[in-house]
């Protein structure tokens, strides 16, 4: 009876609350070359930004910072 199968739940995508990054989705953010935007996707490390002047686009967390 103790040959139980252990379940893992690591993989979860309902774990992304908080992302490694620290940015999350709605957030204010400044890019140098592009300006000021708000983010409109995360995932993982890549985010979906609509900036105030260039439009959208997809850029690298380590290419922004908060506004």
């Amino acid at each position: 009876a103790g040959d139980r199968a252990i379940e893992g739940h690591a993989g979860s995508p309902l774990a992304q609350a908080k992302p490694p990054s620290g940015f999350t989705q709605g957030m204010r953010i400044f890019h140098q070359k592009f300006g000021y935007g708000r983010i409109v996707t995360v995932e993982d490390n890549r985010l979906e930004i609509a900036f105030d002047k260039a439009g959208r686009k997809k850029v690298i967390d380590s290419f922004v910072a908060p506004a």
